[in-house]
């Protein structure tokens, strides 16, 4: 038994004849739209990129270098996936942009899939507009991780602020001894050790090296 179809309550009337006229002018604008606005990111996620990427190339290594091995650990995960996740929202703004669909298609294609070509500009805006959201998503997080980045290298401690502290390792003749400077004077060098009540006395005409250090161990 084939479907009942309704007629509508009322015939079209000049109104809804411009509302349709409208929306397809939109469906069939849609599409340059879209792609119109992927350029413009894609364009400007290319200089981002390269701008970033230039940036820690000649000063990324000199920065990290002053940094704690972990301090240093974690401002490369997050400098390396926001320079990822930067060139991911590239990837998709061209994408969006350039099209996504590699075979080619006929016309027979597109009404068997789709059922008119105003359908088909529609679902390929629809792709583009998603892919392009995508894009953006990717590139606020790569800026979340990119600013986080930068600011653990700014309120990181340095490599040598730990030897500040005045804990030294010496070696001299019969080994070596790692502590607090305490005192010098008589060719003794005095260095509070952790465990003994009295300071080490090291002579000082048998020191070989004195070595400042962030912690003995």
């Amino acid at each position: 038994m084939s479907p009942a179809f309704r007629l509508p309550p009322r015939p079209p009337i000049e109104a809804d004849l411009a509302e349709r006229d409208r929306f397809q002018a939109l469906v069939r604008d849609s599409l340059p739209n879209v792609r119109a606005s992927a350029e413009a990111w894609r364009n400007g996620l290319a200089a981002f990129v390269t701008l970033v990427g230039t940036a820690v190339v000649v000063k990324g290594r000199t920065t990290a270098a002053d940094l704690p091995v972990g301090w240093r650990l974690a401002v490369t995960v997050l400098i390396g996936g926001g320079l990822a996740l930067a060139v991911a929202g590239l990837w998709h703004a061209l994408a969006a942009q350039a099209g996504s669909r590699s075979l080619a298609v006929t016309l027979a294609d597109i009404h068997r899939e789709y059922g008119s070509l105003d359908a088909f500009h529609l679902a390929t805006a629809i792709r583009a507009a998603r892919l392009l959201t995508r894009a953006r998503r990717a590139v606020a997080l790569a800026l979340a991780c990119l600013f986080a980045g930068i600011a653990l290298t700014w309120w990181a401690p340095g490599e040598t602020a730990g030897h500040d502290s005045g804990r030294l390792r010496v070696t001299y003749g019969t080994g070596t001894v790692c502590g607090t400077f305490v005192s010098s004077g008589g060719d003794v060098l005095r260095l509070a050790v952790a465990g003994q009540s009295a300071p080490a006395a090291v002579p000082l005409a048998g020191v070989t090296s004195i070595t400042p250090v962030a912690a003995c161990g």
